[in-house]
């Protein structure tokens, strides 16, 4: 019965976790940490493991070398954008509906009250604060929170001890600040030694294996180097945007090892910084949590512990960053599934602030999602209207769906069958656009720009204005001049010219925002005009003759204001007469 109580939650709220996390993909990334994963997997795709030198652990560099080799196989450029981000974020997929999975099951094995039930499972799969840090900043933290997830239950149960201490391995070699988990691991593990020590094996498989392909790349001690010893000096701030104990005592971006209370760096004053005091602090709280851990005597214990724990690590320690209470968020999110009368209030709060330090940077933003969110509001009119007309077709249409023996991977294969075909759709439509020219055809690309007036930064060839891939409705373009209305390029043509053919839009950098009306023009006359082009829209070609022409230039105003109005002249080509 159990069970399919447990099958029935996770059909509903695993492919409700999917859909959302699918949905807030599309919201506008944080460019900055997308730069690094664009900067990494191109190492990975032109030199492999071997000259590697992100400060990644090892884990999640799997995953962007297989990010990197589809690149290659495809033959599409590697770029900030929809495809890099949405798989990057597969990982993060996964554990978001195996987090639901794992919730599934406990509300079930605990028999929680229906009502009850669906909104801790509703918590979980919609929690705020999961769906900014991954799916729409982009960023993969929850990753090795679910192998620290699998160590905690694994080191509760005895047939499972000896899984234990080789998932909280993979947890520290996919992020490490997974080891905020070690007082309370470390801590059953003591109290259960007799048996935990057995898992130890395991464990040093699994770290060979992880080890193996850099060791064999000759590219071992550089990740280590660098994805372990560095990063604790890469950022030394009391705080990097996080709302902790050190942005409310002494600020943002301050140094670490400024003393507080207006000391003297000399002497006593420096033990009185950041930097000692936070650690002073976080290893006091982690000495209360092994010895609480030491005493725990069930899986509600344990995920209490680190929940604060995780909380802890984020409010004591300098050098935290915005993001970094994310690590609390699944330990809770089991909790309240645990302990819903207790842990529910806390749980809320600690969602609650983290959500919101994150939103501070990178927020729900981005014009991508109007037609998204359109579609929404429509599907919500539409069932609103058959909800009136036919009230007794929903709760029939649950009742024959319940008669339905999916199994329990049901959600995992929906995600598959979502992903798959939106990877080769983000594929085929990043391929650039290739134009086989003729014998007596160049691009006008290929001639110097004479001269421009442009309103805002300069024009560029074979880039959009601020730098990104010439691209319109994920449709990449190999060719063409990035500019930004107002603006005129001018162009001398040689003397055999006779038809300029072309192609106009906003280019996506926009974010769906922008309207132009393009013009190609001669000092004398005006040959051709759009109509106004707006972003996220189809865009528009053109062809004009130009014989007897020496001198044309492309036009590019604004309609109305020019917030946004990058404009793109794509695959500009020129015909001579032969």
């Amino acid at each position: 019965m159990n069970r399919d109580r447990a099958i029935k939650y996770f059909l509903v709220w695993g492919i409700v976790c999917l859909i959302a996390n699918l949905f807030c993909t599309q919201a506008a990334a944080f460019g900055g940490d997308q730069g690094y994963w664009e900067n990494w997997v191109r190492q990975l795709a032109n030199d492999g493991l071997e000259r590697f030198n992100g400060n990644y652990p090892p884990l999640y560099v799997f995953w962007l070398w297989v990010v990197a080799q589809v690149h290659n196989l495809a033959n599409i450029p590697i770029e900030k954008g929809a495809l890099l981000k949405f798989f990057c974020l597969w990982p993060v997929y996964f554990g978001h509906v195996g987090l639901v999975d794992i919730a599934s099951r406990l509300v079930a094995r605990f028999r929680l009250p229906n009502l009850f039930a669906h909104l801790a499972l509703a918590f979980v799969a919609l929690n705020p604060a999961l769906l900014l840090d991954g799916p729409i900043w982009g960023q993969v933290d929850l990753f090795p929170c679910i192998f620290g997830m699998a160590a905690l239950y694994c080191i509760n149960f005895r047939g499972l001890y000896k899984y234990a201490s080789m998932f909280f391995a993979l947890a520290l070699l996919a992020k490490f600040q997974m080891i905020l988990l070690l007082p309370i691991f470390g801590g059953m593990f003591l109290r259960r030694y007799r048996q935990s020590w057995r898992g130890l094996p395991l464990m040093a498989v699994a770290i060979a294996l992880v080890f193996l392909p850099f060791l064999v790349a000759g590219n071992l001690s550089n990740l280590l180097t660098h994805a372990y010893l560095n990063t604790t000096e890469q950022y030394p701030f009391s705080t990097y945007n996080a709302a902790n104990i050190w942005m409310f005592f002494v600020g943002n971006t301050s140094r670490d090892v400024n003393p507080l209370f207006g000391l003297s760096p000399e002497g006593i004053g420096i033990l009185l910084s950041p930097a000692w005091i936070g650690k002073i602090l976080f290893v006091i709280v982690s000495a209360y949590v092994l010895k609480c851990a030491l005493f725990a005597k069930n899986l509600r214990r344990t995920f209490e512990l680190a929940t604060w724990e995780a909380f802890a690590f984020f409010l004591l320690l300098p050098g935290m960053h915005e993001r970094y209470l994310i690590y609390a968020i699944p330990f809770a999110c089991v909790w309240m599934v645990l302990d819903m009368r207790k842990a529910w209030p806390w749980s809320l709060l600690v969602t609650a602030v983290c959500a919101m330090n994150i939103s501070m940077i990178n927020g729900f933003k981005g014009a991508d999602l109007w037609t998204y969110v359109s579609g929404l509001a429509i599907l919500c009119f539409v069932a609103g209207v058959v909800n009136n007309f036919a009230p007794k077709a929903f709760p029939n249409l649950v009742k024959i769906l319940e008669q339905i023996p999916f199994p329990r991977w049901t959600p995992y294969a929906v995600l598959c069958l979502f992903i798959f075909p939106m990877l080769i759709s983000e594929i085929v439509g990043l391929m650039p656009v290739n134009v086989e020219l003729r014998s007596n055809q160049f691009f006008l690309t290929d001639l110097p720009i004479d001269r421009f007036t442009q309103q805002y930064k300069t024009p560029r060839k074979g880039r959009a204005v601020d730098g990104n891939a010439l691209s319109v409705r994920g449709q990449q373009y190999k060719n063409g001049i990035g500019t930004h209305a107002n603006s005129e390029l001018y162009f001398k043509l040689p003397e055999n010219a006779d038809t300029l053919e072309f192609v106009v839009a906003i280019d996506d950098e926009s974010g769906g925002s922008g309207s132009v009306r393009f013009s190609v023009c001669t000092p004398e006359e005006t040959l051709w005009t759009s109509d106004v082009v707006f972003g996220n829209k189809k865009p528009q070609s053109g062809k004009v003759y130009v014989g007897g022409k020496s001198v044309i230039y492309l036009k590019a105003d604004a309609d109305g204001d020019n917030a946004y109005d990058h404009a793109d002249w794509l695959n500009v080509i020129v015909t001579t007469r032969q």
